[in-house]
């Protein structure tokens, strides 16, 4: 029926400047202006991205409209709304201010957050109770990304190392975890895509990078992409509502089977649960681009790391 994804700046397609009525806060936000946009829209469309995002290619491959940001006004959401906003994170911001974090940025939209948000917008996209229960069963749920603005405000606010972020991530992969417990309300096909890496991000070469001996063979720093690979195995494990690895059927329609696996909980008709591959095959990414935190195009498709 309907596409409904969750996340942060990797899957915005538009909330963080559809909630802003402050032209000097939309002017700051590098991706209203060019590059961003170019090479599908031929203007700034509100996604950090040159292009399309992931969850764009998804909704299309599935026969769906781009899915319009949840915060707009007047926009029929029957075939899916896009709760994802800039600075998304999986903890909630109450988390973070009481280990003293103050920049607003990361109190945009938690993971709980945007599931309320979806709650309120439910009854007014399929009316009762009982008719929305199947409506969702026939939906495809995507949560996430998450976590990677999790360790950015470790990362980036609090000045830790990698391995000290990295005690936080029971703390993020239980949020995520809960999170996608929203299969309560009937969700059937729900996706979990793992973060991009974390030392490829364009902002952190200049922060954090101190010449070759850092970089990996694809650019990146190396000590920062050891984030990414250890939400996985914890996400699967019992105590996080994972379930082991078995076979089901790929989701070939929508094209993502090099970027997905999955797996399903035991029994008959239980939910479908897609979490990611590990390990993401990246191309070599120097470019003087990376320093000035600029939109990234990337061959086939269009993609951008973006700052936040």
């Amino acid at each position: 029926n309907a596409m409904f994804t969750f996340g942060d700046s990797m899957d915005e397609t538009g909330n963080i400047c559809v909630g802003s009525s402050n032209k000097t806060e939309l002017n700051v936000l590098t991706c209203t202006h060019p590059p961003y946009g170019e090479t599908y829209f031929g203007r700034p469309s509100c996604r950090w991205c040159d292009g399309r995002v992931v969850v764009d290619f998804v909704a299309q491959a599935l026969g769906l409209p781009l899915l319009p940001p949840s915060k707009a006004k007047g926009k029929d959401f029957r075939r899916g709304v896009n709760m994802a906003i800039t600075g998304g994170t999986a903890m909630n911001f109450s988390f973070y201010k009481s280990l003293g974090i103050e920049n607003l940025v990361w109190n945009h939209g938690s993971l709980d957050t945007q599931i309320q948000w979806f709650k309120e917008l439910l009854p007014s996209i399929c009316g009762r109770e009982q008719s929305c229960k199947g409506y969702v069963r026939k939906s495809l749920f995507m949560f996430g990304a998450y976590g990677g603005n999790d360790y950015n405000v470790q990362l980036l606010e609090r000045g830790l190392t990698p391995e000290q972020a990295m005690n936080y991530t029971p703390k993020i992969v239980g949020a995520i975890a809960n999170g996608v417990k929203l299969i309560a309300l009937g969700a059937v096909h729900v996706v979990v895509p793992g973060i991009f890496p974390t030392g490829c991000l364009p902002i952190f070469l200049p922060l954090f990078g101190d010449g070759d001996a850092d970089l990996d063979d694809a650019g990146c720093l190396k000590a920062y992409n050891l984030l990414p690979p250890d939400q996985v195995p914890q996400l699967d494990a019992p105590e996080a509502g994972g379930s082991p690895p078995a076979e089901a059927p790929q989701l070939d329609e929508a094209h993502v089977r090099g970027l997905l696996r999955p797996r399903v909980p035991d029994g008959p008709g239980a939910p479908q649960v897609w979490w990611p591959f590990e390990h993401w095959q990246m191309a070599p990414l120097r470019s003087p681009l990376h320093s000035q935190g600029a939109a990234i195009q990337d061959q086939p498709i269009e993609s951008g790391l973006g700052v936040i």
